[in-house]
């Protein structure tokens, strides 16, 4: 058969009846070296094989059209679903005592990897569990509901054995457990013991997995172990113990192992190959005999060039293989293009995080697409990529998610594309907004909220709306100052007409909110050029208005709109808007700044926060205004509310409360900022009428003060019953951050 024959036997058929008639393939793999861990060489070839190139020569034929990947046509049965019993909860590892290893002969190895159990295709929308063991042993529990005469072990911490056990695991029928080297997790232990297997097998050496597991676990049952010294010396002999016989082998570069998930879960489906090889180097003696082994005609390379390159392909060719490469950007990507290579009879695709750092369903769900036949996909934590969703669609197959809501949520399991959930998502968010300006309807505020990272979504409420920013102008003035720094026009360390540094200046203008260095700093800018920057980065509904060099640049008539505000911190956030350090030198001001009885006082106390507030009596009243960067664990958003005259710190809260629920979930009481902005550090001399006047008394150490306004270096403080100026360097913030 060619790859791609509509004659081609469905893999779990052909499972249950190679394995007992080609157990010699499997013997010249499994016996080559001694039985020792981690000193197995690679195989010899078969003796039918053909010379192969060694490490020091390379075959430069002319390079070939890649072709493209053909599906295969011919149907493989579906099973019936039934439903999926829960994981078992996550238990403590059990000791293991140590009594003999267990058996690395082939002969074993081939009777042991030949016994299959039909699997059962869960009918839930998602498979988890609080460990990785209680996940695996869950998805065995939904898989094979009535036992299994194999079942396949591996180490926790082995990333690519698991990958290599998962491959096996579905090629032999059987599910895959997970142990730790030196015992076993009583998740693991309970559920081998409800499988009632005939048979282990053991992927990884001694080192990955301790004989005195493997005899644990065995004890009464045939035990084999497939152990190798290398990744693809153990990839080679998984191989031909687990598919004698492959006419199409999956290759993947040991070096770009991410495509690893997709290749095992693709070649145990369609009941093909699944190898890793070195592409940095020629095929290797090992590699190409035992492709041969196998029988193997037509080689699919699951990596860009940067892992395996054309010149590796080149050099298949020469030895009398085809190639062909499934095209991805990335192993979602590949993972889509994968699914032309099943049958159209699927019905579900198996969804696991494309991220492998946030979670450990990956390895779980590698085997759970193995052992039932189903495409694999990779997801983001909120969706599927557009593309993935289209493949779904197209093949009419049903999401089956593996992992917790943590890593995955629940909107994946409508098996909806991005662009879908983000719209939804938006839509969400704008009525959640909605609800709480309606309980605010005492003023007018605008509101945009933009997520950095994430599905990025963006809702503004009349956030193109120009209005008086009162302080959080700052915000431009700050940037503008660090920009001019950038392009070599200053330092940190520049005096100003004032006698302060550039670095004090912005200190007191972001952290105090002094209205005396906003005006230094606009001026040492220059107002025009100030503007004439704003406008070339895109902020166009935003400006200073004019007034005469030195004057007051408080009430020039100055306006911005939630939208550029909220574009200006979310450039911050995301490093584009100035150099690391000042990045980092800006949040830092606006994350210790002592004014956070708006949005920061709206937030959980776990939320980071790095805000600029603003209040301004105008003709009308008081307006309020806030504009903040937000992390927590899960998301990143910023957010800016600028209200009218008569607007409430209250309502802000409300608007921060009403965001971050939306990204994080609800939370109970959010944290409260005291007023009591600054504490003396010790007897502080006070003056009465004016910064530097006469003094008029000591304030303790250690008392704390609510801050009314300052004069670049004095704060003006209220005392007793009226208002004290100190002087900066007596006083430290009294907030926690």
């Amino acid at each position: 058969m060619t790859r791609g024959d509509s004659s081609r036997v469905p893999a779990m058929l052909r499972r249950t009846t190679a394995f007992t008639a080609v157990w010699v393939t499997a013997v010249l793999v499994l016996t080559a070296g001694p039985a020792v861990a981690g000193a197995a060489p690679e195989p010899s070839p078969t003796p039918t094989a053909s010379p192969s190139p060694t490490a020091t020569t390379e075959p430069s034929p002319t390079p070939t059209p890649t072709p493209t990947p053909e599906p295969s046509p011919s149907p493989s049965p579906s099973p019936s679903p039934s439903p999926s019993p829960s994981p078992s909860p996550s238990p403590s590892p059990s000791p293991a005592p140590a009594p003999p290893a267990a058996r690395d002969s082939s002969a074993a190895a081939a009777a042991a990897l030949g016994e299959a159990t039909t699997p059962v295709l869960p009918s839930s929308v998602r498979l988890t569990g609080s460990t990785r063991y209680t996940l695996a042993a869950g998805i065995s529990k939904a898989v094979y509901p009535r036992g299994a005469r194999t079942v396949v072990i591996v180490s926790s911490q082995r990333a690519a054995d698991q990958q290599l056990a998962a491959y096996v695991a579905g090629s032999v029928g059987g599910p895959m457990l997970l142990v730790d080297t030196g015992s076993v997790p009583a998740a693991t232990a309970s559920e081998i013991t409800r499988l009632a297997p005939d048979r282990i097998v053991v992927m990884g050496s001694r080192a990955a997995v301790s004989d005195a597991v493997v005899s644990r676990l065995s004890a009464g049952r045939t035990s084999v172990r497939v152990d190798a010294g290398t990744t693809m010396s153990l990839s080679q002999k998984a191989l031909v113990a687990a598919t004698p016989t492959a006419e199409t082998v999956y290759l993947v570069d040991v070096r770009q192992l991410a495509a690893a998930p997709v290749a095992a879960a693709t070649a145990a489906a369609t009941g093909s190959g699944f190898l890793v090889v070195e592409g940095a180097r020629p095929p290797s003696p090992g590699a190409l005999a035992t492709l041969r082994a196998v029988g193997a005609r037509q080689i699919v390379f699951m990596n860009g060039t940067s892992g395996l390159p054309t010149s590796y392909g080149n050099a298949l060719r020469s030895e009398g293989f085809t190639v062909a490469r499934l095209a991805g950007a990335d192993r979602a990507g590949i993972a889509d293009s994968a699914t032309a290579e099943y049958p159209s009879t699927t019905t579900r695709g198996v969804v696991t995080a494309s991220a492998e750092a946030t979670g450990f369903g990956s390895p779980a769900a590698t085997a759970l697409a193995a052992t039932t036949g189903q495409p694999l996909y990779f997801s983001g934590e909120r969706c599927l990529s557009d593309a993935s969703a289209a493949v779904l669609q197209r093949r009419g197959d049903k999401v089956l998610v593996v992992g917790p809501t943590a890593q995955l949520r629940a909107e994946v399991e409508t098996g909806k594309g991005c662009t879908a959930v983000r719209t939804t998502r938006q839509d969400k968010l704008r009525s959640s907004l909605q609800s709480a300006l309606n309980r605010n309807s005492s003023s007018s505020y605008t509101v945009t909220v933009r997520e950095v990272g994430g599905l990025g979504e963006t809702v503004s409420m009349g956030g193109a709306t120009r209005r008086e920013p009162a302080s959080m102008m700052k915000l431009f003035a700050a940037w503008g100052t660090y920009k001019r720094i950038e392009r070599g026009a200053g330092s940190l360390s520049t005096r100003l007409g004032s006698g302060l540094t550039v670095g004090e200046c912005l200190r007191e203008m972001i952290w105090m909110s002094d209205n005396f260095c906003h005006t230094d700093l606009v001026h040492w800018i220059g107002l025009s050029q100030l503007n004439r920057e704003i406008a070339a980065a895109g902020y166009s509904r935003t400006a200073y208005g004019q007034v005469l060099r030195g004057q007051d640049v408080l009430y020039a008539g100055n306006r911005t709109t939630s939208d550029d505000l909220t574009n200006l911190l979310k450039r911050l956030e995301e490093g584009r808007l100035l150099n690391a350090t000042h990045t980092r030198h800006m949040l830092n001001l606006m994350h210790t700044q002592l004014f956070r009885s708006r949005l920061p006082n709206g937030l959980p106390a776990s939320a980071y926060q790095a805000s600029k507030p603003g209040s301004l009596w105008v003709s009308g009243g008081l307006l309020q205004a806030d504009s903040a960067v937000v992390r927590s664990s899960s998301s990143r958003f910023v957010v800016t509310v600028i209200g009218a005259p008569g607007a409430s710190k209250a309502g802000i809260r409300d608007i921060a409360r009403t965001v971050y629920s939306h990204f994080n979930g609800s939370f109970g009481a959010a944290v409260t900022h005291s007023d009591l902005h600054v504490r003396t550090v010790r007897n502080t001399p006070w003056y009465r009428s004016s910064a530097g006047g006469t003094i008029a008394g000591t304030i303790p150490s250690g008392t704390p003060l609510q801050v009314s306004d300052s004069r670049r270096h004095w704060y003006k403080v209220h005392w007793r019953g009226g208002y004290a100026w100190l002087y900066y360097h007596h006083v430290r913030t009294n907030l926690r951050y």
